[in-house]
C-alpha cells in the first residue's frame, strides 16, 4: 500500500530534511531508507584496508550496487564528487563481481566535470559485451520519487516518526483504524451500534447539507469500527480514545463556538491537514468522527418547540 496523499507532502518535506544533511548523516538516511526498499539490502560494514570495497549497498542479489554522497567539502566541491564517483566505482566493480546496475546517490549538484566522468564510465561499461553495467546519477529528487514515495505507510513511520495531525492529539494509536477503513468498503447495509442522527439535530446543532452527508456517510463504517475495536488486543483502548477524542473537541470548542468549525478542526486533528486529498482516508476520518460523537454525546439535543432552521451549538 502507497502512502496516502493525504500525508505524502508530509513525507516529503521530512525526506528533503534529511536529505539536505552533509557527510555520513546524508549516507546513513540513503542506506536506511534503501534497507526498507529493498527486503535482500546489503551495507557491507567497512574492514580494515578494504574499507566497504566503494559500495554502500547491494540488492536484487547483489545485481544492484549503491553509492552515496553527502558532501562536507566547502572547497574544490567539484573535483572531489568526481574523484569519488570514479574511485567509488573502480572500487566496487573489483569488489563485487554480480552488480550489473550502479547507482551513485548524492545531494551535491552535478557539474560539467563530474557528469563527463559519468558519461565516460557509461560510454566505457554500458556497452561491455563482457560485463554490461547500466550507471546512474540519482539526484535527492530521483531518490524520493523512485524509492521513498513508493515505500508503505508501516515503512514510512518508522523512518519518519510522528505522523502529520496526530503528533499532538495523541490519537496515534487510531492510525491502524483509519487504513483499515481506508483499504476496505463499507458493507451495503450494514448497521452497528451508531445510528443515523436525525436530520432535525443535525439543522439544530447547525451542519450544512454538506457536513450533514459527510457525517452519515462515516457512519456506513460503525460495523467496521465494532469489530475494529472488538478485535484489538488492548481492551481499555476503546474507553481511553473515547476520552481523549472529547477532550480533543474540548479544546477545539474553546477556540471556536462555530458547529462547522469545530467539526473540521476535529477531522484535521484526527486525519491530517491535507485528509481530502485522499477520497479513502477522507471517508476514514469521517467515519471514525461521526462514531466518536455519539459515543460522547456531543450533539445537542433539540427542546421540545424545537423548529427546523433554530441556531445551536455542540452541547457541553
Amino acid at each position: 500500500m502507497l502512502p496516502t496523499a493525504a500525508w505524502l507532502d508530509w513525507y516529503a518535506n521530512q525526506n528533503e530534511r534529511a536529505c539536505r544533511q552533509s557527510g555520513q548523516a546524508f549516507e546513513d538516511h540513503v542506506t536506511r531508507v534503501l534497507s526498507f526498499f529493498h527486503d535482500d539490502f546489503d551495507n557491507p560494514v567497512p574492514t580494515g584496508s578494504l574499507g566497504d570495497g566503494g559500495s554502500d549497498g547491494l540488492a536484487e542479489a547483489g545485481t544492484i550496487c549503491y553509492a552515496c554522497y553527502g558532501s562536507v567539502a566547502q572547497t574544490k566541491v567539484e573535483e572531489k564528487l568526481t574523484a569519488k564517483i570514479k574511485s567509488d566505482f573502480a572500487r566496487a566493480l573489483g569488489s563485487y563481481p554480480s552488480f550489473n546496475i550502479w547507482r551513485f546517490v548524492t545531494n551535491v549538484p552535478v557539474g560539467p566535470m563530474a557528469t563527463k566522468a559519468l558519461i565516460e564510465l557509461k560510454s566505457k561499461h554500458e556497452n561491455d559485451p563482457a560485463r554490461p553495467i547500466a550507471v546512474r546519477h540519482w539526484t535527492v529528487e530521483r531518490f524520493w520519487f523512485d524509492v521513498v514515495s513508493k515505500l508503505a505507510p508501516d515503512r514510512l513511520a518508522r523512518i519518519f516518526p510522528g505522523l502529520p495531525g496526530t503528533a499532538n492529539v495523541q490519537l496515534a494509536d487510531l492510525i491502524p483504524l483509519l487504513e483499515a477503513l481506508g483499504s476496505t468498503a463499507a458493507a451495503p447495509g450494514a448497521v452497528g451500534s451508531i445510528r443515523p442522527v436525525p436530520v432535525e439535530k443535525m439543522n439544530y446543532n447547525g451542519l450544512s447539507v454538506a457536513k450533514q452527508m459527510e457525517f452519515n456517510a462515516g457512519r456506513l463504517s460503525a460495523v467496521s469500527i465494532d469489530t475494529w475495536f472488538a478485535e484489538v488486543s488492548d481492551p481499555e483502548l476503546y474507553d481511553r480514545q473515547a476520552a481523549r477524542f472529547r477532550e480533543i473537541y474540548l479544546a477545539h470548542r474553546a477556540v471556536s463556538k462555530q458547529s462547522e468549525d469545530i467539526l473540521e478542526r476535529i477531522y484535521t486533528s484526527l486525519g491530517g491537514t491535507n485528509f481530502r486529498f485522499d477520497n479513502s482516508r477522507a471517508n476514514a476520518v469521517y467515519a471514525v468522527t461521526s462514531y466518536f460523537f455519539d459515543a460522547c454525546h456531543i450533539f445537542e439535543e433539540p427542546p421540545v418547540s424545537y423548529k427546523v432552521g433554530d441556531p445551536g451549538a455542540f452541547a457541553d
